[in-house]
């Protein structure tokens, strides 16, 4: 058997699989979900525009290697115009495990919003920004009947 063939074939072989690698990590199929949500859970009173909004999230933390680096929240009204909302927190945290934690905090509508938010059926988004060890990761709320409440003026 000739060495040099020998040594080409396994270094064919070492590419192809580190390349196999890469691009499977690169498509995400190696990537595990850093939480799960618990939307039946949620819950976002009603109330005037220049008033609080009492919120309750839910989620089940699965990893403990991810640190947020970006914490967003913001309001879709009825006429689906999206505006800041302030929040009381920055962030969450607790263990990862098999249970479901509850976090409840506050939102207000900054004053310089407030004439621009149609009274109606608003929404909740969130986007929390994760630092992995395979990369950076968004992490939305979920869409869910629970994110709904109402603005009143």
């Amino acid at each position: 058997m000739d060495v040099t063939k020998t040594i080409g074939a396994v270094s064919a072989t070492i590419a192809m699989i580190g390349g196999g690698y890469t691009l499977i990590d690169k498509w995400g199929f190696l990537r595990k979900d850093i939480l799960r949500w618990a939307p039946e859970h949620f819950s976002i009173s009603s109330g005037p525009v220049n008033g609080q909004f009492e919120v309750v999230v839910a989620r089940q933390k699965l990893r403990e290697d991810c640190d947020v680096t970006d914490f967003r929240l913001e309001i879709r009204d009825a006429k689906l115009r999206v505006h800041p909302v302030n929040p009381d927190v920055t962030v969450f945290a607790g263990p990862a495990g098999g249970k479901v934690d509850k976090f409840a905090y506050t939102i207000s509508i900054p004053k310089e919003h407030q004439h621009m938010v149609a009274a109606g059926t608003a929404v909740l988004l969130g986007r929390i920004k994760y630092k992995c060890p395979e990369g950076d990761t968004l992490v939305q709320y979920p869409r869910h009947e629970n994110m709904q409440f109402e603005i009143t003026r």
